[in-house]
This record gives C-alpha cells, structure tokens and sequence, in this order.
C-alpha cells in the first residue's frame, strides 16, 4: 500500500505549496476585485488567512491523493514509458489535470499563466513523480 501513502505524501506537499501561493494571488486579487475586498478586508491578516487555507488544501489535496494512490495501486501492472513508472496512471492524472484547469485556461487571461504552472505542478506531483514515491515507499513491506 505504499501507493496510498505516496498519494497521501503528494497531496501534503501540494497543500505545502498551494496555500501561501493562492494567498499571495488572493491577497493581490482583493485590490482589483470588490468581492475579495468584502471577503478579505483591507486589516485581515496573511498569516491566519495561509492558516486556513492550508487547513482546507490539506483535506482537499490530501483526500484526492488517497484516491489516486488507490487508483494507483489498481494500475500498479500497466507499463512504464516516457519517463513515467506508470504511463497509465500519468495520463490519468494529466487528462484530470486538464479537464480541472482547461475552464480557467480558456476564459481567464488574466491567471492563463497561473493556471497553467499550477496544472503543471500538480500534473508533475501526482502523476510523475507519486510512482516513483511509492516505488521507493518501504510503507507496507513485511
């Protein structure tokens, strides 16, 4: 079940890097948009606000790398390719990845860039490098 596990460790780092970037991009957003400005006043503090969020990614990030570590471990026979231990489950996880950021992508020309580093990421975490994790994972073995 190491699988499991390099999901579980996939989805913390993710919400390790999530949270202080998209509180960086909110705090930025809330000059420009009234709605950040009500939700975020002007005092609100960075630091609680990267709290929460960090709270909240880690559920999220961490629950969806469970998942994808089961489905890794569902298609742990599928071949290697590319680079990838598991060609597979990398186009998996990219095709996910972009049916997820292909909305902000197409309609937002203002987080296009954003968008796609964190796609990028995320597609690099979960579907390129949690192989190679659970690989290496001694989590399980007797």
């Amino acid at each position: 079940m190491g699988e499991v596990f390099a999901g579980f460790v996939s989805g913390y780092i993710l919400a390790l890097i999530g949270a202080p970037a998209l509180a960086l991009a909110l705090t930025r957003l809330r000059v420009s948009s009234p709605l950040a400005a009500r939700l975020m006043p002007e005092g609100a503090p960075v630091v609680a606000m990267i709290v929460a969020l960090h709270g909240a990614l880690i559920v999220v990030f961490t629950g969806a790398g469970l998942v994808l570590g089961m489905l890794l471990f569902a298609m742990k026979d599928a071949g290697g390719a590319l680079g990838s231990r598991n060609i597979a489950f990398t186009l998996l996880v990219v095709g996910l990845t972009m049916a997820v950021f292909a909305p902000v992508v197409i309609l937002s020309a203002r987080f296009r860039l954003q968008a796609l580093v964190a796609a990028a990421v995320v597609a690099a975490l979960f579907g390129w490098l949690m192989p190679f994790m659970a690989e290496w994972s001694k989590f399980g073995s007797s």
